[in-house]
């Protein structure tokens, strides 16, 4: 019955993971347009229906048994407007479950998924950030994400998490925080055992079901980093207190 199992979730996972890529390109040419043409083109309206089908996609992984989701906070990420969420990013199924759970989820995505065949059209329908922007484009495009009462999703380490290494944080969402004032909202996540982390193939599934597990805690507000007189020096102790906030997190699921 274990080998069964394994190989029904082998091919689910297979079936699953076509699904986000060859869905998007189908989602791109036939509801996203005529979803732009009945609404004016508003981006709004494509991300609401984005949110929709990842919620459907994350109830079908867990009645296909793919998956266990449990989520402590849920309703702060519900109440996200105009914050910044930050993430550690221990696997591939991380955004879906964001963009999932948040009502107005705005992304900064990696230029490669926007030229994306698949998902690129619907990344640019959507209206999402693209990371190659220059500094004062990204800056002015968070801003008007965030004063337009959207959750601005971050992963802070740029990348999939490794296992057995430190967190490490890029410095980008503290510069942004800083800069614009915009209160973070820190969300943990944790996936036991592991699957689809980085350099594994999504055919390398775990013996077991993986059980993930978000907790959503307190929103911080950045107002005491915004006194240092130099906004590098703020920058740089937002980054170390995250990155032994979550260090400290992490520790303790481990335990």
């Amino acid at each position: 019955m274990r080998l069964l199992n394994y190989w029904w979730r082998l091919g689910a996972t297979g079936i699953a993971f076509a699904c986000i890529f060859f869905g998007g390109g189908v989602l791109a040419v036939t509801v996203l347009p005529i979803i732009a043409l009945a609404s004016g083109h508003r981006r709004d309206h494509a991300q609401a229906v984005i949110r929709a089908l990842f919620r459907i996609y994350i109830k079908a992984l867990q009645a296909l048994g793919l998956i266990r989701l449990e989520i402590e906070g849920v309703e702060r990420l519900e109440a996200a407007g105009g914050r910044m969420i930050i993430a550690n990013h221990p696997s591939l199924l991380d955004v879906v479950m964001l963009m999932a759970l948040i009502p107005r989820a705005q992304c900064i995505v990696k230029h490669e998924l926007w030229e994306h065949r698949f998902l690129g059209p619907v990344m640019r329908r959507a209206g999402y950030i693209r990371n190659d922007l220059a500094p004062e484009d990204m800056v002015a495009a968070c801003r008007a994400s965030l004063q337009a009462g959207d959750s601005l999703i971050i992963f802070p380490e740029g990348t999939r998490s490794r296992s057995n290494h430190p967190v490490l944080f890029r410095r980008g969402f503290a510069n942004l925080a800083t800069l614009m004032g915009a209160p973070i909202q820190p969300v943990l996540i944790t996936c036991d055992p592991p699957t689809l982390i980085k350099g594994e193939p999504w055919w390398h599934i775990p013996p077991r079901r993986p059980l993930f597990r978000l907790v959503v805690d307190e929103c911080m507000n950045v107002d005491d980093y915004m006194k240092y007189p130099y906004r590098s020096i703020a920058a740089r102790r937002l980054v170390k207190f995250f990155e032994n906030y979550y260090a400290e997190k992490l520790a303790n699921v481990r335990v």
